[in-house]
């Protein structure tokens, strides 16, 4: 690869493996403290098939894999993000059963390296939390224009989940969780917060993430 190596990181979920960091890729596993325990302690992820948006190092989607998942998919649009995840994942010796798929600039919505048909039993991602400009690539990180990603994330649920299914997602930014549990509920999806903290009593920025779980609501029949 032709991408700088920043860091190397260590996630207790992975035992002594250590991931190697590229340059201009994120790392923050505070995100996702939640999300990364029900993996490991709930099993979520156990015999499913998983679609990992923004993937980044790939923590997540190799945390999937060393917990039973059936197979992974996972997406970024940031080419450092892609290259990093695949190279973890072949350290690691989990690139069997995980394809990294790059997003292309021009096509940035969630689903859009996502085939039509192709559903999945898990979805999971730490998006951008806030609304803002992308100047480079790592500020897709960080950014999201006008909540764009946030809103093809939930328009494309009915297409790329399975009947019973569940989309968690981790946010730490309490204007974004707001907006994305009334948009959500907008769809008519069924949505719970996965914490015991109040939003209203959280400052506007926090960590660790706090968790949203976003299923099918039951009056909705994904289209085939």
């Amino acid at each position: 690869y032709s991408f700088d190596v920043f860091q190397t990181v260590e996630s207790p979920e992975l035992g002594d493996h250590e991931l190697v960091q590229f340059e201009s890729v994120f790392w923050e596993p505070d995100d996702t403290v939640s999300l990364r325990k029900m993996i490991v302690d709930d099993n979520v992820a156990d015999g499913r098939t998983v679609l990992e948006i923004g993937t980044g190092t790939g923590l997540l989607s190799l945390i999937c894999l060393t917990n039973g998942a059936k197979s992974v998919v996972a997406t970024d649009i940031n080419p450092a993000a892609v290259a990093n995840a695949r190279y973890n994942g072949a350290m690691l010796e989990l690139d069997k059963n995980l394809e990294v798929r790059q997003v292309e600039k021009d096509s940035p919505g969630a689903y859009s390296v996502i085939k039509p048909k192709e559903r999945f039993d898990l979805i999971v991602s730490n998006p951008p939390w806030e609304d803002g400009s992308i100047a480079k690539a790592a500020d897709h990180a960080f950014y999201d224009p006008v909540f764009a990603l946030m809103d093809s994330i939930l328009d494309g649920l009915v297409d790329h989940l399975n009947p019973g299914g569940r989309c968690l997602l981790a946010y730490g930014h309490s204007p974004a969780i707001s907006r994305l549990l009334s948009q959500a509920q907008d769809r008519g999806y069924q949505t719970k917060v996965l914490d015991d903290r109040k939003l209203e009593e959280l400052p506007v920025d926090f960590l660790p993430g706090m968790l949203i779980e976003v299923r099918l609501g039951k009056n909705q029949i994904p289209k085939v």
